[in-house]
């Protein structure tokens, strides 16, 4: 009888916070469903074909980063290019013992893997970030356009936003060296992302980005006990032919105002919000969550591809603390389809981004004003009962 009171009396809001919940880890679950079962055919991987290809190429010593008969194909054509791009592997050498022992499964079976384990990245660092999220927080988790998107194609985001929440995790729990190690990783897959220790050390987080450091340096050296400095060689020289800055996914400053004819604006733009980023972190010292929210949209927006749905890096920090009517709107990046994302130059992904940013620049500026008022509190409760001397 209690109980079924309890239940009644619950306020609204927590239902639907349990329903959006409910509702969000149901959509990841169909997702793997759907997409596991999907019919693909030879010349339709896309992702998938990429990625198996380049670990079918390691398995045989062969260059890793070269195209492929089922390495996936883009069609550039409406962004000015061609209708039948080689969208080959670019992530660097640490990841390709990844997808080296994957690929010793047949195409199909690597996709329905590579499925299952994406859906449990983005599961894992969901749990990781605990019970108290807001049920909208949830869906942008589990449920948004870019979880959808990673999951369906094969990307390895997941693998990204798992490694944020469990460098915020470890952060909170006082655990230094191994949210280091993991942002270590993080940067030696991504290394645009350089930006994020970078900014904690203006901040004043030196020995985390010290041991940050040193472990991005050691996993991206593994590979050459692995195979060779020949390896480097090959990923460089597909980057140096990379087509991505076309792609209005792309919504880094750089291909941003290249696309819009003007690469020099993009190029000083890029640097100028670096450095203004670098002097904040300086000047205010944000904690560990505010500088990292800082430091990964800066990884997004300064770098020479930032693709959206890089926001799954920052969503970690972006939802340890409740959201209102400001944050919920700028959480609208996790949800615009993907043909209004990419029309009008990736606008619609670059406004939100920019909201966020402020979301942790206003974050550093309410946690200072309620330091200055418990300081003034204080120091009032000081003059009106002084200690005896």
């Amino acid at each position: 009888m209690a109980s079924t009171i309890a239940e009644i009396s619950q306020p609204p809001m927590a239902t639907r916070s349990r329903l959006a919940r409910f509702f969000a880890w149901v959509v990841l679950l169909g997702a793997v469903f759907i997409f596991a079962l999907a019919p693909r055919g030879p010349g339709r991987y896309a992702v998938f074909g990429t990625y198996w290809e380049s670990g079918h190429a390691a398995i045989h010593g062969l260059n890793p980063y070269a195209a492929y008969p089922e390495t996936g194909r883009v069609d550039y054509s409406s962004y000015g290019g061609h209708a039948a791009t080689p969208d080959v592997n670019l992530n660097p050498p640490v990841l390709l013992p990844y997808f080296q022992v994957l690929a010793h499964l047949t195409i199909p079976r690597f996709i329905v893997l590579q499925i299952f384990i994406s859906a449990l990245w983005f599961a894992a660092g969901t749990l990781l970030l605990g019970p108290d999220l807001q049920g909208r927080q949830t869906i942008c988790l589990l449920a948004s356009v870019p979880v959808i998107a990673a999951i369906s194609s094969g990307q390895i985001y997941g693998l990204l936003f798992l490694l944020s929440a469990l460098a915020w995790r470890f952060h909170k729990k006082g655990w230094v060296v191994w949210c280091a190690v993991c942002i270590g990783l993080l940067v030696a897959i991504k290394p645009t992302f350089l930006l994020w220790p970078m900014i904690l050390f203006f901040a004043g987080h030196r020995r985390l980005v010290w041991l940050s450091v040193t472990a991005a340096t050691l996993f991206s050296a593994a590979p050459l006990l692995i195979y060779g400095p020949g390896v480097y060689r090959d990923w460089l020289a597909a980057l140096a032919h990379d087509p991505h800055w076309i792609d209005r996914q792309n919504i880094a400053l750089t291909p941003f105002f290249t696309r819009l004819g003007y690469p020099a604006i993009g190029v000083m733009a890029a640097v100028l919000v670096a450095a203004t980023l670098s002097g904040y972190a300086w000047k205010y010292r944000p904690d560990f969550d505010t500088g990292s929210g800082v430091g990964i949209t800066a990884g997004i927006l300064c770098a020479p591809l930032g693709w959206y749905a890089y926001v799954l890096i920052l969503a970690p920090f972006f939802v340890t603390r409740r959201w209102n009517w400001f944050d919920t709107l700028a959480a609208s990046i996790f949800f615009v389809p993907l043909p209004l994302g990419e029309s009008a130059n990736g606008i619609a992904y670059l406004l939100p981004l920019l909201l966020i940013l402020s979301h942790f620049l206003q974050n550093r500026t309410a946690r200072l004003y309620d330091h200055v008022s418990l300081f003034r509190s204080s120091k009032r409760q000081t003059e009106d009962h002084p200690t005896a001397l």
